[in-house]
């Protein structure tokens, strides 16, 4: 059949197992199911992402040409608002996925979230909060400062068909990144991510010359 251009097409829809805040107001309530995952990539252009070669790297000396080109840039820039912001399009840029059961839907799937988010989650789990066992809220507020709004809020008691949905999302396949080591379903893994430099690139790429 000819489709043109039009948008009221009779198509199958096509389920993704990612799920995004994608405006100002939506929100999601949520039990984690297992270890996130992490990736960074950078942006080279509008629609081209590149993974990052150093922070996806198991070799924390590894080196990456678009580390080093956004270091150099945001040298270059100095005070100068335009050429900062210009700069920052090339920043590393690491995104979370979480397996989750959706409590509002009932679905599993995967919450793909911003550093924020997890490491408002870092925070409880390093005060002994089993972030597994109570529920979640997260909303896309857009608020300087605070774009993303995390809340801990109580356990929920689930009903049989949630258990089932929750061992569903328990068994997700997270393609994408490596695995957290902040936030584990298995206590007794070790943890050696460094939630403080999470957001400061520059300031680890300096740090990685000086070892």
């Amino acid at each position: 059949m000819e489709a043109g251009f039009k948008r009221d097409l009779n198509l199958p829809t096509t389920g993704s197992k990612y799920i995004k805040l994608k405006s100002k107001g939506d929100k999601l309530k949520f039990l984690i199911a297992g270890t996130p995952h992490y990736e960074t990539k950078h942006w080279v252009s509008d629609r081209e992402a590149i993974l990052c070669d150093k922070y996806n790297s198991p070799d924390k000396k590894a080196d990456c040409d678009y580390c080093s080109q956004y270091a150099q840039l945001i040298k270059d820039a100095g005070s100068d608002k335009g050429l900062i912001e210009e700069a920052n399009k090339l920043r590393p840029q690491v995104t979370f996925y979480y397996p989750v059961l959706d409590l509002t839907n009932n679905v599993a799937g995967v919450f793909q979230t911003s550093p924020s988010v997890h490491w408002t989650i870092v925070g409880y789990s390093e005060d002994d909060v089993d972030v597994f066992k109570c529920a979640w809220s997260v909303t896309r507020t857009e608020e300087p400062g605070k774009y993303y709004e995390t809340r801990r809020l109580d356990p929920v008691k689930l009903t049989p068909e949630q258990e089932e949905v929750l061992a569903t999302a328990k068994t997700l396949n997270l393609e994408r990144g490596k695995q957290s080591e902040s936030v584990v379903a298995d206590k007794e893994e070790a943890s050696t991510e460094n939630p403080k430099s999470g957001d400061d690139f520059i300031a680890g790429l300096e740090a990685d010359k000086k070892e």
